[in-house]
């Protein structure tokens, strides 16, 4: 058994034991900022990054202030030495699992320097991230064999769903709470017809393509993810693309049969992913759906906020199965000048040179 089914066996009990550990956690660490931002930036690398796209919905819905995610670099060297952001009034927040990624940190520490508020989300408490930002919120995944995180990921989530808690009012915070209750309940029957649905459609697509994963909103940050989960497990060429991009772009692309797979909360964009669907179908894709459907008695929006931590199940098993298929190791086994020294040498994700200053910028 590989890591990635191995993270899949405990993934929902981790949600369900480790949501109320965030929560007090973001309670504590934020008790002294109400009324104190307008904005949000949430940013971080790969993994962290796809979380960041998927909080942004939640913290719409449910704290009203105006939230941006983006990728690291982009905070740190485009979004903080602006002035018209209102540093004093933005809360930074920098994800990264390790707490040692340099982007991520250059955008914590840009943030400092511009005024902001900044906190990390991390899992690991002594970690530089930790250290730089005004604050922190530490959760740790359990510690099972190295290869793909998925913990890491749903880790990301819940520290960032905690910040919305402890951010929303009352009312608000109670209906997250509620639907945070619910939510392992559900993913235990969701997961194993999603786990079946990745298995069935890895044995059958062939491994020399690419494979193409679409979401909408949320569900957008779901689908960078769930390429990057085969990327990283089976080193199959795939991208995650936005619902509509693909029928501006990807629409055109050859062969007919490319395998793409639409994850769907079922959401605000559910009438155009209706269409798309109809398109792909009609250029003969080779289509697959995900629909998360929640609870009958949750608000559509708390469905489609919480839906990246539910939409996972099938593209885990989906890259779990398609490495066994191809004898792939993780990450390549860190081959081909590839090196496993910082998560892969010469890309240099830790000690790549920092900014420490907007003056910088212009030198």
């Amino acid at each position: 058994m590989d890591s990635l089914q191995k993270q899949s066996q405990h993934a929902i009990e981790f949600i369900r034991s480790a949501w109320p550990e965030a929560r007090e956690a973001a309670k504590q660490a934020l008790k002294a900022s109400e009324g104190k931002f307008e904005h949000v930036v949430l940013c971080g690398c790969g993994d962290s990054h796809h979380a960041a796209l998927g909080l942004e919905m939640a913290f719409d819905v449910w704290t009203g202030l105006r939230a941006r995610a983006a990728t690291a670099m982009t905070a740190s060297r485009y979004l903080m030495p602006r002035s018209k952001l209102g540093a004093s009034r933005t809360l930074l927040i920098g994800i990264s699992a390790s707490g040692e990624v340099a982007r991520t940190l250059e955008a914590v520490e840009m943030g400092v320097s511009s005024g902001a508020h900044t906190l990390a989300l991390t899992g690991a408490a002594d970690s530089a991230l930790a250290r730089a930002a005004h604050m922190s919120l530490n959760l740790p995944v359990p510690s099972l064999p190295e290869g793909p995180g998925l913990l890491s990921f749903l880790s990301s989530l819940l520290m960032g769903l905690a910040v919305v808690h402890a951010l929303a009012g009352e009312e608000d915070g109670d209906e997250l709470e509620a639907c945070m209750q619910d939510l392992p309940e559900s993913l235990e029957v969701f997961f194993p017809e999603q786990s079946e649905l990745g298995m069935e459609f890895a044995d059958e697509i062939d491994p020399a393509g690419a494979v193409v994963f679409l979401g909408c909103g949320p569900a957008y940050g779901m689908a960078k993810f769930a390429a990057a989960k085969l990327i990283e497990a089976a080193g199959m060429p795939a991208w995650g693309q936005d619902g509509e991009e693909w029928t501006h772009i990807e629409y055109f692309a050859e062969p007919a049969g490319v395998p793409t797979w639409l994850l769907s909360a079922r959401g605000r964009s559910h009438g155009r992913e209706e269409e798309i669907v109809a398109a792909a179908r009609a250029i003969d894709r080779n289509l697959r759906v995900s629909r998360w459907e929640g609870r009958p008695e949750w608000p559509s929006h708390a469905r489609e906020a919480l839906s990246t931590l539910a939409l996972w199940p099938g593209p885990v098993a989906f890259a779990s199965r398609m490495a066994a298929r191809l004898g792939e190791k993780p990450f390549r086994d860190f081959g081909g000048g590839r090196s496993v020294q910082e998560g892969g040498g010469a890309s240099r994700i830790r000690s790549s040179k920092r900014i420490r200053h907007p003056g910088e910028l212009e030198s």
